[in-house]
């Protein structure tokens, strides 16, 4: 996933901004019927960028990885409808503070093959990083974030 996210100000001028690249990898057990325990990793990188009035842009480039813990329900619907829900959490001060993340969605396999996906997702993540700078201070940059909307996809399966 990438987002790029920004808010402006005119009174003073400020523009804040912040790139999101962002991935996880999941591997899990079913330990009920349609419902697995699963455990992972995600890899979220941040470019976060501001200027305020005719200063000069100040960014912070900041990647984390974090360790995941989380389930997935699945019930098929006939043939060609699946409902999937997930939920995970994860960073536990290793990458990030936190991380939350869920998603409910409907897939249609429209041909053996191939099939849409529709639905909704959410992430919640909050990452603190410490630097220091030329001066000899220890500057935090705190970053709370919670992304949410539809989903809309394509599946190739085997």
């Amino acid at each position: 996933m990438l987002a790029s996210i920004s808010a402006d100000n005119t009174n003073p001028t400020v523009n804040v901004g912040t790139d999101i690249k962002y991935g996880q990898l999941m591997g899990g057990y079913e330990i009920l019927k349609g419902l697995s325990l699963e455990g992972g990793v995600r890899r979220m990188a941040f470019n976060i960028h501001a200027t305020i009035d005719t200063n000069p842009e100040v960014s912070r480039q900041v990647g984390v990885w974090d360790p995941l813990v989380g389930f997935t329900w699945r019930r098929q619907l006939g043939n060609k409808w699946m409902l999937r829900g997930h939920m995970d959490g994860g960073g536990f001060g290793v990458g990030s503070d936190l991380t939350l993340a869920g998603s409910f969605r409907a897939d249609w396999r429209f041909a053996k093959h191939f099939g849409v996906a529709f639905g909704a997702a959410a992430l919640y993540f909050d990452i603190s990083d410490t630097v220091l700078d030329n001066t000899g201070f220890k500057k935090t940059l705190v970053a709370r974030q919670t992304l949410y909307g539809p989903i809309v996809g394509f599946g190739i399966y085997f």
